[in-house]
């Protein structure tokens, strides 16, 4: 795991995520990070929110705008819960059920490596082109992601269409991003 993905896990428990916050309702992610951090963390699960894919590229783009200029140049972001984000657990769940690598029946990847085959659905390059979307006139492009504490559960559970039985698909887990130069 890249260095300032860990650097930003501990600052963020350590910090217990009381440096700079942007929030601009209750609503609305709040953006923890500093002007010297190299990455930054999106969080809104106490407010009881989840974040429609409109409102995760807005309030990237309305936070960088104020971001110093003399800051730190960004390495990366944590989401936190895909829950927080339907749009990204959904796209997960459909992703692994029309995977041919994806295990329905054991609920894992057939190579025995779920995690991999999991960032490999993320950062496929239709989505990658989603999670990019806030970064776009900037000189960070999103260049790969990690999953940890992956969650599955049967497909009727996850998705609104499916009959139980269906399969076990993952719908959520902790996401990094890592961001390259453009």
């Amino acid at each position: 795991m890249p260095v300032f993905l860990v650097t930003l896990g501990v600052w963020y428990f350590i910090s217990g995520s009381s440096l700079n916050h942007w929030n601009s309702n209750q609503c609305s992610p709040i953006i923890d990070s500093s002007p010297s951090a190299t990455g930054f963390r999106l969080q809104g699960r106490e407010f009881g929110c989840t974040f429609d894919e409109q409102n995760y590229r807005t309030s990237i783009q309305k936070w960088l705008s104020q971001r110093p200029e003399d800051a730190a140049p960004l390495e990366g972001m944590y989401l936190g819960s895909m829950e927080d984000y339907p749009w990204i657990s959904t796209y997960l769940a459909k992703a692994a059920l029309q995977s041919q690598e994806w295990d329905l029946k054991r609920g894992t990847s057939h190579d025995g490596h779920p995690y991999r085959l999991i960032e490999s659905l993320l950062i496929d390059e239709a989505f990658r082109h989603r999670l990019d979307a806030p970064f776009a006139d900037t000189p960070y492009t999103v260049h790969r992601v990690s999953v940890e504490k992956v969650r599955i559960d049967d497909a009727s559970q996850v998705l609104d269409e499916y009959e139980p039985g269906q399969g076990k698909i993952p719908f959520d887990a902790l996401l990094w991003v890592e961001f390259a130069e453009r």
